[in-house]
């Protein structure tokens, strides 16, 4: 399924609507997220890797998919409620193509997409258009479940991240089938020195099945940034 007609299925399944000129989450599938909430909390981890596993059927990811709702409980929530609502558009024929969608695993694609319509806690100014801002906490996890992937950390009052942002957005505006994520520096500084030794902004971290290939730091332009993502690409396409 294209991009487009991938994201077009969030409106067509009753995901997605527009209220008073904005894009939202519907009042049903809010209602189905908090129902899901309640039910995952106090889960173990193995408990939620069952849970998990009833939904998805790629193993590689059900462990970070656990993981992850162990720490985010909402993750998991919106995880099953989309996969409810994708499966009553397959039944009922609401969404052409809804049967192989699912048992591809290419719906996975459309949960991140979510994270945008939750309330914000960190500043987005900087947040390059396409990518999905995150904590860097769950940045372990979403890049073992989504990959390749490319992080870019980035900070308040920073004219390279200027500079970068509107390179990443220059090279987005096409697929480049890496999942684009952004962290926010300031909120997450030790944990990313420990975790991927970053001490500085702004930063593009290039990961594959959660192991950072390679990195750029400052604003070194648009050529470079396309060859870590071609690169990242090919190696990829060879696991």
């Amino acid at each position: 399924m294209e991009d487009a007609a991938a994201s077009e299925s969030l409106f067509t399944t009753g995901v997605l609507t527009t209220r008073d000129g904005e894009v939202t989450t519907t009042e049903r599938f809010e209602s189905s997220v908090e129902d899901y909430v309640d039910e995952v909390a106090g889960r173990t981890r193995e408990e939620l890797a069952e849970l998990v596993r009833e939904r998805v059927e790629r193993e590689a990811v059900v462990d970070p998919f656990a993981a992850l709702g162990a720490e985010d409980s909402r993750t998991l929530a919106e995880l099953f409620a989309l996969h409810d609502h994708l499966t009553a558009a397959a039944d009922g024929g609401e969404l052409a193509a809804a049967d192989a969608f699912l048992s591809s695993g290419d719906w996975l694609s459309l949960l991140p997409v979510l994270r945008l319509f939750r309330p914000v806690e960190t500043p987005t100014d900087g947040v390059p258009e396409s990518f999905v801002p995150v904590p860097a906490t769950h940045v372990p996890h979403l890049t073992r479940i989504y990959s390749p992937a490319v992080v870019y950390v980035w900070l308040d009052d920073c004219s390279p991240c200027e500079t970068v942002k509107d390179d990443l957005e220059s090279i987005f505006a096409d697929p480049q089938e890496v999942m684009p994520f952004a962290v926010y520096g300031p909120d997450h500084q030790e944990f990313l020195a420990e975790e991927y030794q970053v001490t500085a902004g702004p930063a593009l971290l290039f990961v594959l099945d959660g192991t950072v290939d390679s990195r750029i730091y400052g604003a070194q332009g648009r050529r470079g940034i396309e060859a870590e993502l071609a690169t990242l690409r090919e190696l990829a396409a060879g696991d």
